[in-house]
């Protein structure tokens, strides 16, 4: 028995152990009840350890996510508001009440035209334009802001609508959108209709009142802008994003149901800048301006206006800052050039004058605000006079009829403004003169005036009433005697004292006939 007893302790030894003798099967069994046993329980272990790993990684997602929304949640809460926006026609809509249309096709084809626009319109800028120059950033369905240069992940809601029925089926999406505490409130001053109007420019105003009838008004032709295929003309190449500008997106868009024989562009608002009165107000008079001009060879002309957007025809020259860079590379004495070069002075300040006669009378009623030469645009071999978002229409005095009010702009940049704008006095018309000295002493030099020093420093001189130099005003050049004249009589610095923009061409017409159209 003490034999088993040691086979127990052993159960590993074989049967024909010298040492295990006689039978061994009762021992045997029972050490091998406790191996599975111990085995068994090792097994469970394991199991046990492989379900803890399987359920770690869903768990640690799990409280990510949460952390994730409690993050949110509190930027949310301390950062900025939440604003729940509806995707809906029906919602939509009662944004769109009010939009005025230019023909009898019901309110559900307008509001349908709307929608698709806006809708198209977005993703037609993320599939038409791929640089950084391009890229916009819309709010996305997270409440963040997201650039779609590309078109991954945004697609366009409604592609096409057609009558109500159809609209009624479009699917209803809530989503959250950030917005600034700051931008919060001044929507929500808008709701009042007193405040809503201060943020314009008042027409009237003490003794001042408008100097015509037409600078109260507004011509919309918005079923032009709804009927464009914003979406469609994306993916053919015939809708795409130009440049942006200080208030505006430009696109161009070839559009044949609008002109036959040209591309067009169309001004946006440029995304980012606060929609509001004083904004829409300078599209107004950006569109009224240039729709009272028409007249005029010498500016732009305008297709349609609605809202925050203008159509116009598309330049295909350039601007006249181009045409003067293009003057370095070719000798500057060659006849043709000296004759472009009045040619353009010429029709420069043609522009000016047709704009700031518009009613005839004499007496301008808008002044044009920044005019530099990039404002000036080439189209079919005639330089035109455009944008006038930072136009403003100038009052009559109703006390002296035959006066006009002045006016002040907050913020004058650059240096090729005259001295009361950076004085920041009451000033008129006659600013634009003084640009129009500015452009003149461009074309003559090549150069932009006062850039061989800093901003400020011209700035400086400018309200001290000192005057750019240049070699070039010692030249006995015939055409360069001629600018430097038309330099002198728009750099004047007593605003009264200043020619009027008729004047300036009425002496630069006599001019080019004497150089260039002799018999």
């Amino acid at each position: 028995m003490a034999r088993h007893g040691v086979h127990q302790r052993h159960p590993r030894r074989s049967n024909g152990d010298p040492e295990g003798g006689g039978s061994q099967h009762t021992p045997t069994s029972s050490v091998r009840g406790r191996d599975n046993l111990f085995t068994s329980s090792g097994r469970t272990l394991q199991c046990w350890s492989r379900m803890h790993t399987r359920l770690a990684i869903p768990l640690v997602v799990v409280v990510f996510a949460f952390l994730s929304y409690l993050g949110e949640v509190i930027y949310y809460k301390y950062q900025s508001s939440i604003v729940w926006v509806h995707d809906s026609p029906s919602a939509l809509f009662s944004q769109l009440e009010g939009v005025p249309g230019d023909g009898d096709n019901g309110e559900d084809t307008m509001y349908a035209g709307a929608l698709r626009a806006m809708s198209s319109l977005q993703t037609s800028v993320s599939n038409g334009h791929s640089n950084n120059e391009g890229s916009h950033q819309f709010p996305s369905n997270s409440g963040r802001g997201q650039n779609v240069a590309t078109n991954e992940g945004f697609l366009p809601r409604v592609t096409s609508l057609g009558g109500s029925s159809e609209i009624e089926n479009v699917a209803k999406i809530k989503r959250k959108i950030a917005v600034s505490k700051a931008a919060l409130e001044r929507q929500e001053s808008l709701a009042d209709s007193e405040d809503y109007d201060h943020f314009r420019d008042p027409l009237y105003e003490g003794e001042c009142v408008p100097m015509a009838s037409w600078q109260e008004t507004i011509f919309p032709k918005c079923n032009m802008f709804h009927e464009i295929d914003y979406y469609g003309k994306a993916l053919t190449g015939e809708f795409e994003h130009l440049t942006s500008g200080g208030y505006n997106d430009i696109f161009l868009v070839d559009d044949r149901d609008i002109v036959d024989d040209s591309p067009q562009v169309i001004k946006f608002l440029e995304y980012g800048t606060d929609v509001n009165d004083r904004n829409f107000d300078r599209v107004r008079r950006d569109g009224l301006i240039l729709e009272r001009s028409t007249k005029s060879p010498y500016v732009l002309d305008i297709y349609g206006h609605c809202g925050f957007a203008i159509i116009t025809p598309y330049a295909t020259g350039g601007t006249l800052s181009k045409k003067i860079r293009s003057w370095k590379k070719a000798d500057k004495r060659l006849p043709q050039i000296e004759e472009q070069k009045l040619r353009i002075a010429l029709e420069a300040a043609k522009g000016l004058a047709a704009v700031h006669d518009i009613d005839g009378e004499g007496l301008s009623s808008v002044s044009h605000g920044d005019l530099k030469a990039n404002q000036y645009l080439f189209l079919d071999g005639k330089m035109k006079l455009a944008d006038f978002n930072r136009g403003r229409f100038i009052r009559r005095n109703s006390t002296a009829p035959d006066t006009a009010c002045t006016y002040t702009i907050g913020k004058n940049d650059a240096a090729f403004r005259s001295p009361e704008e950076y004085e920041y006095l009451p000033q008129t018309a006659a600013i634009d003169v003084w640009a129009l000295g500015s452009i003149f002493f461009q074309i003559l030099t090549g150069k932009e005036v006062w850039s061989d020093i800093s901003t400020k420093a011209a700035q400086k001189k400018i309200r001290r009433g000192k005057l750019p130099k240049s070699s070039l005003y010692q030249s006995d050049d015939k055409v360069d005697k001629v600018l430097k004249e038309a330099i002198d009589m728009c750099y004047v610095f007593e605003p009264a004292d200043r020619p009027k923009a008729d004047e300036v061409v009425s002496f630069l017409q006599m001019k080019y006939s004497e150089l260039f159209e002799k018999e």
